[in-house]
């Protein structure tokens, strides 16, 4: 599960993207100008329904969403699969990183960096899940607006996509900057 922070930062950076002014958001969400100022502000901290409802209304006025951006039926590779057939993988589709699947469920990443740091090994005898990253990056739902997850691209390379608990895509920072024409 992924949660999402609403930081002060963030409902400014959010308002500014759906072209709306605080007192916009102010009169949908159905609180004051100065309501909006002081959440913006850092200096209060809104009730959870007055943040939902933030996030509603920004919603509606986000342009596209994720399953309009995603790359759909992504590669996944199991956990058990060796690294030296990952490699293969990620070589011949020019892939940085890819999920690690177990059972069906997301369980980690494996990325260009994991298996460099581990090139000294055998990787064909170096399982994916031995040197995975177990910090899967966020996972969403395909009606999530892009720009509600743009700030996660400072700390993750790509977030999923689910429907109903299933991973059905990916959305990569290339991904979204096809977005941006």
């Amino acid at each position: 599960m992924t949660i999402l922070i609403l930081t002060p930062e963030l409902v400014t950076a959010l308002r500014r993207q759906a072209g709306m002014t605080q007192g916009e958001l102010a009169h949908a969400v159905g609180v004051s100008q100065s309501y909006v100022a002081r959440i913006e502000s850092g200096t209060l901290d809104p009730k959870l329904s007055v943040a939902n409802k933030i996030l509603e209304v920004l919603s509606e006025h986000s342009g596209p969403v994720l399953g309009d951006v995603m790359t759909a039926d992504p590669t996944t590779v199991d956990a058990r699969d060796s690294v030296s057939s990952v490699v293969l993988i990620m070589q011949e589709r020019a892939f940085s990183q890819l999920p690690v699947v177990r059972s069906g469920r997301v369980i980690g990443i494996i990325t260009e960096l994991g298996i460099v740091r581990n090139l000294r090994r055998n990787l064909a005898q170096v399982s994916v899940q031995a040197i995975m990253d177990p910090i899967a990056p966020p996972m969403f739902d395909e009606s999530t607006p892009l720009s509600f997850i743009l700030p996660l691209f400072e700390s993750f390379q790509a977030v999923l996509v689910q429907k109903q608990g299933r991973l059905i895509g990916v959305v990569t920072r290339a991904d979204a900057m096809k977005s941006a024409h």
